[in-house]
């Protein structure tokens, strides 16, 4: 992977000789793994531009947390995008292992590396546009841009071509494993009818972004966003029925529009307290 052809500088902010070496080994390995996958080349193809440079550098601080998004330029007209990732807080010795050693979802070095790219892709095309907190069925993704990264981190991780991954993370606070039920095809659109319109304006906000991600990887285990764009009637279906519960009319459309008994089942039951 050419770094130059998508303005991408690892800059080791802070450290020099062999440790400054190794860190810009790291974090190029890290992108390298991104780029060999289908959902990571699109993100890497659509953040790609020549008036947003992307700069990497070493988080400031000892912690289990990274940084991304958009940013002045030192000198000069203009923003950049910027990463803050040290991917030995994410080894199995790091700080992020020892401080929360039994969560580690979406915490493997380029899953969390991918999860800042996003944050900057939404930067630079001017789509960054981070809302107060979340209602309570989608509290755990805390505002609309973590719920986008988290979202797009997610398909990365059900992406087959990525062979080295965690598992799914179950929102922004922590790497806790997402609950087999929220894992299931529509069901993010059925436990909380906050979903379909943070989905349906991240679709109008970034469509060839989105639609890659549905046309390249329509049949993986969970992708919501390959959900909305191809089946938008049944995921609207699913958002009613998890906002009000109303089994026959959720199943009067199911038949009515000719999807299966055991789909019906599956898409149904159990279900846990739907989310306002």
């Amino acid at each position: 992977m050419d770094l130059n052809t998508y303005y991408i500088t690892i800059n080791p902010v802070g450290l020099t000789g062999a440790p400054a070496r190794r860190y810009q080994e790291q974090v190029h390995e890290h992108l390298r793994w991104i780029h060999r996958t289908i959902s990571g080349a699109i993100l890497l193809n659509c953040i790609r531009r020549p008036n947003f440079p992307i700069e990497i550098r070493p988080h400031p601080l000892a912690e289990c947390n990274a940084t991304g998004g958009g940013e002045a330029k030192p000198v000069g007209a203009g923003n950049r995008g910027f990463v803050t990732y040290t991917p030995g807080y994410f080894g199995h010795s790091g700080v992020c292992a020892t401080s929360d050693g039994a969560n580690t979802s979406g915490r493997i070095f380029d899953e969390i590396l991918f999860h800042e790219l996003v944050h900057v892709f939404r930067n630079a095309t001017g789509m960054w546009s981070q809302s107060p907190l979340l209602g309570w069925g989608m509290r755990q993704y805390d505002d609309n841009e973590e719920f986008i990264a988290v979202l797009c981190t997610n398909i990365y991780l059900s992406d087959r071509s990525n062979k080295i991954k965690s598992g799914l993370r179950d929102g922004h606070r922590g790497y806790g494993a997402m609950s087999a039920a929220d894992a299931g095809r529509f069901r993010l659109f059925i436990n909380s009818a906050s979903a379909l319109p943070l989905i349906k304006q991240f679709c109008a906000d970034n469509p060839i972004f989105t639609k890659a991600l549905s046309d390249k990887l329509p049949n993986i285990d969970y992708n919501p966003v390959a959900d909305y764009l191809r089946f938008p009637a049944l995921c609207e279906a699913c958002s009613i029925f998890g906002k009000y519960n109303d089994r026959k009319k959720f199943d009067d459309f199911l038949r009515a529009n000719g999807v299966m008994a055991a789909v019906i089942e599956q898409l149904t039951n159990p279900l846990r307290v739907p989310g306002k």
